[in-house]
């Protein structure tokens, strides 16, 4: 088994049930949940996995990610600390939900743990 599919495995285990139908595609994933699943899984150290939900799902995205892109090329003034703290919130209400929707209480307690070492 490739490194990959071991990463791939072990995020299924401990994701809930609506990013397990997103990943299978059972239920169609927004821009929101690509930038949510990439950023979780880099955040818990799953860089093959990541790298692979990179390419298999980027391109459907290409069109947000290039007005993205072009919108950091363009910005000339630093971002304001206000919108950098709104990211970081986002970024841990992900972490919040993720680990709310685990598939059990042990579960959930692991990962809040792993979150709470990371921060």
């Amino acid at each position: 088994m490739h490194r990959e599919e071991i990463e791939q495995y072990a995020f299924l285990y401990l994701c809930g049930a609506r990013d397990r139908r997103l990943l299978s595609g059972r239920e169609k994933m927004t821009f929101a949940d690509f930038d949510r699943l990439i950023y979780i899984t880099a955040f818990l150290g799953l860089i093959h996995y990541n790298l692979k939900m990179w390419n298999q799902y980027s391109v459907q995205f290409q069109n947000q990610l290039e007005r993205l892109d072009l919108s950091c090329e363009t910005r000339t003034a630093p971002l304001h600390l206000s919108e950098y703290e709104e990211e970081i919130c986002r970024q841990e209400r992900w972490l919040s939900e993720f680990c709310s929707s685990a598939p059990n209480q042990e579960i959930q307690e692991y990962l809040r743990k792993v979150v709470e070492r990371s921060i």
